[in-house]
């Protein structure tokens, strides 16, 4: 039985965490008949297909493709899935970064040409992505006009307005897109809450994907406590729907009744 019965009960609460999911994998692609982006950039996380995504576009748009991530938290998740796939010998995982893992993950597997592969290895976190990435950039003399970013979709969002600020902040004028790849969504299935069929294998487990996207919106809130400029100043204002905050609120209540998920999702 899938570990989301533990925790979700309804239909109701399978519909406030999907509320949840679609607005934090924020889409946001270039119009039809636009001209190729200059750069295709993927920031690490530990859901494979995102990466793969990645390729095909930056393949698509004949242009180089930059992975962003140090050693961080997802590392170790990642180098389990990409064990457990059997794709790379363990000299390309022991003690590597995540954009080292990916960009082995491109050439070797995915067959996308090396010469167009940008690592940048240092980032820990979201800010860091932006951060580390324009500065890698500019040591390679590099300013796109345009580039796609690519997340794990829980963290599209975030990922989206922390680059735009940081380009902002710098006086860069590359516009950017945001591209989540899929959009996570759960559905009940002989009584069963689960994954949605047509989603990509490899996902997060039921804990971690709660615990993702029930992080995600106290980091989104402009207040004391969030990211936004009342708070931290790490990214822009952003303006929650009042939906999105009756859904938060409806799975956090589910969450805080259940002793394992105080201890291990709403950590």
């Amino acid at each position: 039985m899938s570990e989301f019965n533990a925790f979700l009960k309804t239909q109701n609460d399978s519909d406030a965490v999907n509320a949840i999911s679609a607005f934090l994998a924020f889409k946001n692609m270039p119009p039809a008949g636009s001209p190729p982006v200059d750069l295709v950039i993927h920031a690490g996380n530990a859901i494979l297909e995102t990466a793969h995504a990645a390729c095909k576009a930056a393949l698509d748009a004949n242009c180089p493709l930059l992975f962003s991530g140090g050693i961080g938290h997802s590392t170790t998740l990642l180098v389990e899935t990409v064990r457990a796939q059997n794709l790379l010998p363990e000299a390309h995982l022991e003690d590597r970064s995540e954009a080292e893992i990916f960009g082995a993950l491109a050439s070797e597997v995915w067959k996308f040409p090396r010469e167009k592969l940008i690592l940048e290895t240092r980032s820990t976190n979201c800010g860091e992505n932006a951060t580390f990435t324009k500065i890698r950039l500019r040591e390679l003399g590099l300013e796109p006009r345009t580039a796609i970013l690519f997340q794990d979709p829980t963290m599209q969002l975030r990922t989206f307005v922390t680059f735009q600020k940081a380009w902002l902040e710098a006086s860069c004028t590359t516009v950017f897109h945001s591209c989540p790849t899929f959009v996570p969504r759960l559905e009940m299935r002989d009584g069963i809450v689960t994954y949605a069929a047509e989603l990509p294998s490899g996902l997060w487990s039921p804990e971690r994907f709660l615990s993702l996207i029930m992080g995600e919106i106290p980091r989104l809130r402009d207040d004391e406590n969030g990211y936004g400029p009342r708070g931290r100043g790490f990214i822009p204002h952003i303006e929650i729907p009042s939906n999105i905050e009756t859904a938060y609120q409806h799975v956090r209540e589910l969450l805080e009744n259940h002793e394992k998920a105080k201890d291990r999702v709403l950590a």
